[in-house]
């Protein structure tokens, strides 16, 4: 409200003193109440609020602070007159609703009995929400010489007198106050809120005052802002404490944790172990130095030397001019046989029976045969005796026409077989060598020599000094074999366009193995000491003690030296050793690798000493062999390693 009071006459009131003027505040710092009592013949009672702009404010911060206070004031306003109540007079109730009109929102007015000094109560009642606060009677109005007590009993009024014209009064201007403090957030009552108390206001019928009902202000439905309450949810169910949630949060988590592990850890168990891989660690390869190798060659014909699997030893000569070979022809004839018919260790093979040609040709005294009548059967084991060490040339085409049904047809076979090894300076003219026009050089020959010495039929003929056939007796034309000087073969000739000539093999032991050493001496003149049959035999021994010489062999490994590892897959080593000395051969120039072979299914476990792989040094015939075996066992992977593998 703002207004002043309604004006009356001069004289019928009269004006109240300045202290009549009492300010009545609700506990919990709501709005300024004003009430203004005249204690005339027509008693007005006044509820005067601030100003809205003023006022507003303090209810706003009085409503949002305090959402559970629900304070109800009733004023009452009574004239007693000679104990009885009468109504207030005139304009009184006419006055008292303008002033409730400019406060929509102050509380009810009733009008109370005027006595010599009005008085007002300002009744505050207690709430579920606020115990604490005990009802309390307020006094209201000019109370500095009543007793407080006395002002609750009524007290008869002397005759009103005529009041003066009254002036209007200034407002005192609204005393600022402090901020209020806001109340303790309380928990809401299950129950809803009490419905706003009205104060009726009874007056009599003729003339009497209207009462003036001012609404207690209805307290907001809900929950106050800010977080939520601790108490139990709107469901029944209680609210869980922050710490609370946060233990059953992380029991939650630690059980999905233990699954998660559990699951991780059986997957790593059941998963298959990798296979173990074997490593070599040993020298992988070695290169012989030294002085390079110099054997004794002829100054006259051809002469070529090598040792199978490490490379030539050198050659001398014209190696590029074909030169007739003679008998050393017969090295083709004997392989294209085996080929065609192979024949293995203690095999006699196939009967061949003599032909009239073959009879025929036994009795030439022109070259080299053996004697055989027509029909006779031989085997061919024995055919390729009589071949190799007399250097039959009958029997040289008896074993072309048997094989290919004719002797040019076979020649065929030999020229097509020399062009498939790469013997470029060769030409096979017939299947004896007895023909000048069959020419060859000393480095075709040594291809052909090796691809022979291959074949172990072939190798042990050839090693045999004589041999006995149809009670008859056969010697080899080498004399150079002799296992003490380790000349295995292979084949001599001698013709007059040829000269003397020559296929030798030797063998050197290395390292505990055989090294082969091939040589071909072509085109040696008779000497005075030496025939022709025995001068390309001389100059091929000197030749095969200098070659013998220089093949030596290196160790890398001894028996027991680590030369690896077996890899489970994990991280888990076990050393491998060398089961004897790795010793690889050679000769200055020549390098030999070294290699590491598994051998076999190897497992997860298996004792020590168990073979499981092959060391080999070099290639071909020459190289190398030892066994690699476990130093200790070999284990299974562990738990902690099966489960913290990567791959």
């Amino acid at each position: 409200m703002g207004e002043a009071p309604e004006q009356v006459p001069d004289g019928e009131r009269e004006q109240p003193p300045a202290d009549a003027e009492r300010r009545a505040e609700p506990a919990d710092g709501g709005g300024t109440v004003h009430l203004r009592v005249r204690d005339a013949d027509t008693a007005t009672t006044s509820l005067r609020l601030p100003e809205t702009g003023a006022a507003e404010p303090v209810a706003e911060s009085a409503a949002k602070e305090s959402q559970a206070v629900d304070p109800r004031l009733a004023i009452r306003d009574e004239r007693v007159v000679d104990g009885e109540t009468a109504p207030t007079g005139g304009d009184a109730p006419e006055a008292a609703a303008d002033e409730v009109a400019d406060a929509p929102s102050a509380p009810s007015v009733q009008s109370a009995p005027s006595v010599d000094r009005a008085t007002v109560f300002l009744k505050t009642r207690p709430v579920a929400a606020a115990p604490e606060r005990a009802e309390s009677v307020v006094p209201v109005g000019p109370v500095d010489s009543v007793d407080p007590v006395e002002l609750t009993k009524p007290v008869p009024l002397p005759e009103a007198a005529p009041l003066p014209k009254a002036e209007p009064v200034a407002r005192p201007e609204p005393v600022a106050r402090p901020e209020p403090v806001a109340p303790p957030v309380r928990a809401l009552a299950s129950t809803p809120p009490p419905a706003p108390v009205f104060a009726a206001a009874t007056a009599p019928a003729a003339g009497a005052a209207a009462a003036a009902a001012v609404a207690v202000a209805e307290p907001p439905v809900g929950p106050p802002p800010g977080p939520p309450p601790a108490g139990p949810a709107a469901d029944g169910a209680p609210l869980l404490s922050p710490g609370r949630r946060a233990a059953r949060a992380a029991v939650v988590w630690s059980l999905v944790a233990v699954l998660v592990i559990g699951a991780l850890v059986a997957a790593q168990l059941l998963r298959p172990l990798p296979d173990p891989k074997i490593e070599l660690t040993a020298q992988t390869s070695y290169t012989f130095t030294g002085s390079p190798v110099a054997l004794p060659w002829p100054s006259k014909g051809q002469a070529a030397a090598e040792v199978v699997g490490l490379g030539p030893l050198g050659s001398s000569g014209p190696a590029d001019t074909p030169v007739p070979i003679a008998s050393v022809t017969k090295v083709m004839n004997a392989y294209l046989v085996l080929q065609k018919h192979p024949l293995k260790r203690g095999e006699s093979g196939p009967t061949i029976i003599v032909d009239k040609a073959a009879a025929q040709e036994s009795g030439d005294s022109d070259q080299s045969t053996v004697k055989v009548t027509e029909g006779q059967q031989i085997s061919e084991y024995e055919a390729l005796e009589m071949l190799m060490l007399p250097s039959a040339n009958n029997i040289a085409r008896l074993l072309a026409r048997w094989t290919a049904g004719d002797e040019q047809t076979f020649v065929q076979q030999m020229n097509q077989q020399a062009a498939g090894l790469g013997m470029a300076h060769t030409t096979y003219a017939d299947a004896a060598g007895y023909n000048a026009n069959t020419k060859s050089t000393a480095t075709d020959q040594l291809k052909i020599g090796e691809l022979a010495m291959k074949d172990e039929i072939f190798r042990q003929i050839v090693a045999e000094p004589r041999a006995t056939i149809a009670g008859a007796v056969i010697s080899n034309t080498n004399g150079l074999l002799d296992p003490k000087t380790g000349v295995i073969g292979v084949k001599t000739g001698s013709s007059t366009p040829s000269g003397s000539c020559l296929m030798w093999a030797a063998t050197k032991e290395v390292g505990g193995t055989q090294q082969l050493l091939l040589g071909v001496t072509l085109g040696q003149p008779p000497t005075a000491t030496d025939n022709i049959i025995k001068a390309a035999q001389t100059v091929s021994s000197r030749i095969i003690t200098a070659g013998q010489a220089a093949v030596t062999g290196h160790t890398l490994a001894k028996q027991g030296d680590v030369v690896g590892y077996v890899s489970d897959g994990l991280g888990g080593k076990v050393p491998l050793v060398a089961g004897k000395d790795l010793t690889v051969p050679g000769f200055t120039g020549t390098s030999a690798t070294v290699t590491l072979q598994r051998s076999g299914n190897l497992g997860h476990s298996a004792p020590a000493g168990t073979q499981v792989g092959t060391l080999t040094a070099g290639s071909g015939p020459g190289q190398v062999q030892v066994p690699v075996v476990l130093q200790r066992d070999l284990a299974p992977p562990s738990i902690l390693s099966r489960l913290t593998r990567l791959g």
